[in-house]
């Protein structure tokens, strides 16, 4: 039975301290090396939280001191001196090291799926990265093939004779040439100015040198490009795809990698959620870490919301029964940016009343998760990288496998709420998106050209994907002198303005998603 919602606000305890965790993506990353930027541009270069007569200087002061919930002591957490009534401390959620050692093996049998994975499932902006993949992988074999077939005749050439012969000076010349403009700022300081040359260009230079050397030869040539494929793989494939291929691929081999990294994440969230020190807690997540922070608000959900084993108060019913009447009035499919405002309004009153619910003396139910704020996720493509196509990514979310915003309705009689018993009106587990409030930041560029934008980023919204009650952001990222567009996954908590400009359209909309001092939706 819906309830009433009652206006609280006259009750309401204001926010006074507020944990903002870090999820950073995927690749070798180091211990604090991501929390820092973002601590920066949401708080000490962030004018948007200037008050009238102003005290703190820019940047705005941080205390770093140690952190006892991550579990890590390679972390610390950072905090801000209180400011308009409220105070917030960052903390990172780091989870490289433990999907470091990735086998060949997990990361090949995920890339052989993507490859053999029917082309019909392969959602429209990612088809040319798709294709490249596809080519580079035929060009690998090739390669490889052409240097085996070549060995014995490498193995027969003289190559000291033809190295030192007078028709290899040139070739010498120009790798010496770009040898030097390496080394000698790195030994001579008045040359520092030479570093600003690109070094791959110096390698390239390098290698044409070589390969001059050498007459041209087409067996060094394919060597070359091996050993620059065998290079990429390495310095990209498992960095990067190999964290990936262990966190989106369930298998034998990654069954304890992914334990691991949930458990750790699990901790954190759970240790900042019964600590009565915090009113509110928002995630941020990037690329890979999107998925995590994803799927760790959903065990989250089941060991602590609303569900039948912590049922919400009578307020927190009356509040998650009007999220539900609104989603059963709305329409199925793409919602208009009102719409979703008016959901996330919704959104922020049941956390209101949960988080009001977990503050009374006691009180082991309630909620304290208010944002997802998700920076250029693959989740875009979650039928694609994380289940076998369409048909199934539909399936995982009508069986509550896959949360959605809004929550799938528990029976054809109830939404996200239903009668359980004694416990009254309760939440279903995978119901999470009726109270956290999902932003989406996307720098999407569809074009041939897929390193323009950010071709791993995308909309998560409407029917077909994660539901039509998240609010998709897209932010078009121009960096450099001459407005670049290139590869900005990296890019999303970076101000790319010039000096002296306001910040770039990104970062406002980044700082108004997170909402540091927001006091209402």
């Amino acid at each position: 039975m819906a309830l009433a919602p009652q206006d609280k606000s006259g009750s309401s305890q204001p926010i006074k301290r507020q944990a903002v965790v870090i999820v950073h993506g995927q690749g070798e990353q180091r211990p604090m090396g991501t929390i820092r930027d973002f601590v920066e541009v949401l708080w000490q270069e962030n004018p948007e939280l200037d008050t009238p007569g102003e005290a703190y200087p820019r940047p705005r002061p941080i205390w770093i001191v140690p952190d006892d919930k991550s579990g890590l002591y390679e972390l610390q957490r950072i905090t801000t001196p209180e400011h308009n009534g409220r105070r917030s401390d960052f903390f990172e959620l780091y989870y490289a090291d433990l999907l470091n050692a990735t086998p060949l093996r997990n990361l090949w049998r995920w890339m052989r799926r993507l490859l053999w994975i029917d082309p019909a499932y392969v959602p429209k902006h990612m088809r040319w990265p798709w294709a490249v993949f596809w080519m580079l992988t035929v060009v690998s074999i090739i390669c490889a093939l052409a240097a085996i077939l070549a060995l014995p005749k490498l193995l027969a050439m003289d190559w000291y004779d033809h190295f030192t012969s007078v028709d290899a000076q040139r070739g010498h010349i120009i790798s010496l040439v770009a040898l030097g403009l390496i080394l000698a700022p790195k030994f001579i300081r008045w040359l520092a100015f030479l570093k600003r040359i690109p070094s791959q260009i110096l390698v390239f230079g390098i290698a044409v040198g070589v390969l001059d050397s050498l007459g041209w030869n087409g067996h060094v040539v394919n060597l070359m490009v091996l050993g620059w494929l065998a290079h990429l793989a390495d310095t990209l494939l498992l960095p990067y795809f190999g964290d990936a291929a262990s966190y989106l691929s369930a298998q034998t081999e990654t069954v304890q990698s992914r334990q691991g990294v949930r458990n750790r994440g699990l901790a954190l969230l759970k240790a900042l959620h019964e600590d009565p020190e915090y009113d509110r807690v928002i995630v941020i997540a990037h690329s890979l870490g999107s998925v995590l922070a994803y799927d760790l608000l959903h065990i989250l959900w089941r060991e602590v919301g609303p569900t039948k084993d912590n049922p919400p108060d009578h307020e927190a019913q009356a509040a998650l029964a009007a999220v539900d009447a609104f989603s059963a009035r709305a329409p199925t499919d793409l919602w208009a940016p009102e719409d979703v405002a008016q959901y996330q309004r919704l959104q922020w009153a049941a956390f209101e009343a949960l988080r009001q619910q977990k503050g009374m003396l006691g009180a082991k139910s309630g909620w304290k998760v208010s944002d997802l704020i998700t920076l250029g996720t693959p989740l875009s493509s979650a039928e694609f990288l994380i289940t076998d196509g369409r048909a199934d990514f539909s399936r995982m979310k009508q069986e509550r496998v896959l949360p959605t915003a809004p929550p799938q309705p528990y029976d054809e009689d109830n939404g996200a709420l239903h009668p359980s018993g004694p416990s009254g009106e309760v939440a279903h587990h995978a119901a999470v998106f009726s109270t956290v409030r999902w932003t989406n930041l996307f720098d999407r560029f569809d074009s041939p050209l897929f390193f323009l934008g950010d071709a791993i980023s995308g909309p998560v919204s409407g029917a077909e994907r994660f539901g039509p009650g998240i609010r998709d952001v897209d932010v078009p990222i121009i960096w450099g002198r001459l407005g670049w567009r290139l590869f900005t996954h990296n890019l999303y908590w970076v101000d790319t303005a010039a000096e002296g400009d306001p910040p770039a359209s990104h970062i406002v909309a980044f700082r108004e998603a997170v909402g540091l001092e927001r006091l209402g939706a």
